[in-house]
């Protein structure tokens, strides 16, 4: 499926640059137009075309999705340690000495 997607965006280039010859430019033909607009599309469907794989990262329909489904239990656990960081921050704070100390 990877050599068919590789093979397919090549072809596209190829392609695009044939239907630009047959464009009429000035005194030319359109085929470096051609060539340059088949190399966008060429890489817009490597890029995000079908059979690309999918990004690691959890979307947020899957976050929302997880926090209905666990009633929030996650939520606690977030609460718990946004506070700690701002404890955190707060003892850090009390801790620096100098001109620039917040108060």
């Amino acid at each position: 499926m990877k050599h068919l997607r590789l093979i397919l965006g090549l072809a596209l280039i190829a392609l695009c640059a044939l239907l630009g010859s047959f464009v009429p430019v000035g005194t030319g033909s359109g085929t470096i137009i051609g060539l340059v607009v088949g190399i966008a599309l060429s890489y817009l469907f490597l890029t995000y075309g079908p059979g690309r794989k999918k990004s690691q990262l959890p979307t947020s329909y899957y976050l929302n999705h997880q926090h209905e489904v666990n009633s929030g239990v996650n939520q606690q656990a977030i609460e718990n340690t946004t506070l700690k960081a701002r404890e955190a921050r707060e003892a850090a704070g009390r801790n620096v000495e100098g001109p620039y100390r917040r108060g």
